[in-house]
Order: C-alpha cells, then sequence, then structure tokens
C-alpha cells in the first residue's frame, strides 16, 4: 500500500519513519485489521529495518505459479476509495504444508528481505515458523486508518 499521494513528500516520509520506529520497538509485531495497512506500508517501505523482526498476522493463501516453495499472505484493501483497493500482503516461505489458493491461516515468521524471480525485485518475505488454518474473517478487507 502506498499512501504519498496523500501527502507532501516530507510529510509522508515523517510519518511514515514514524510509524515504522513505532512498530520496529515491538518485540513481536501483531498485525491486526486496524493496523494491517500501515503495517504492511511501513514493511515495504524499510524492508532491511524489519528484516529479523517477527510477525503475527492472518491473510489467505496466493500459491506463487511460478515457485511452488512459495506463496503470498494476503488481505483485501482499500487505502481511500474502492478505486485504490487490492491485495496486499507478504511473500512467504518456510512452512511444508501446502494449502490451497484461498485457505485463510494464521502465520507468525520473521521478516527478511529475498529475491523474487518473476517480479525481478526483492520483497520482504515472511520465512514461517508456524502457520495454522483458520475461519475466514467476518470482513476479508482491512482499510488504512489515517
Amino acid at each position: 500500500p502506498d499512501t504519498s499521494i496523500y501527502f507532501t513528500k516530507s510529510a509522508y516520509q515523517n510519518q511514515m519513519r514514524e510509524i515504522a520506529d513505532r512498530y520496529l520497538a515491538e518485540e513481536t509485531i501483531v498485525v491486526t485489521n486496524e493496523n494491517y495497512m500501515e503495517v504492511m506500508e511501513a514493511i515495504y517501505d524499510y524492508p532491511t529495518e524489519f528484516s529479523g523482526k517477527t510477525i503475527e498476522m492472518i491473510g489467505f493463501v496466493y500459491n506463487d505459479p511460478d515457485n511452488s516453495q512459495q506463496f503470498f499472505l494476503f488481505r483485501f484493501g482499500i487505502i481511500h476509495c474502492i478505486a485504490d483497493s487490492g491485495v496486499y500482503g507478504l511473500l512467504s516461505t518456510g512452512v511444508t504444508t501446502e494449502f490451497p489458493n484461498n485457505t485463510w491461516v494464521k502465520a507468525r515468521g520473521t521478516i527478511k528481505v529475498s529475491y523474487h524471480t518473476s517480479l525481478k525485485q526483492n520483497l520482504p518475505t515472511l520465512e514461517l515458523q508456524s502457520m495454522v488454518q483458520i475461519e475466514q474473517p467476518d470482513s476479508p478487507y482491512v482499510y488504512r486508518i489515517f
């Protein structure tokens, strides 16, 4: 998620630095419905700083069609309005249990940065320690709260 268009460059940088610092100070970052979008934005803005941090989150599985050893954990997110809705989450690896696409899971792991060959870029990646299937939340959507 990228909210930079809603701020001046310096205001955005100041706000995201403050948000990142708040989560970096936590021993374990628990990603909730309320903070999901800001945590994801902070991780993508400062991926190397979040490397080594433990994350707990829920999301649905999207299996990477190009690599059976990894998948994405996503949530449907809305930043400002339905026009900017999409799926937001983390590339994930490290658990050998395979779940079909759209299976909802609760996951715990450590952030690292890894290269995704199909997307040809480095991505923050959740190196999973555990993952269990759960029921879909009452609302699969998360919103950016300003």
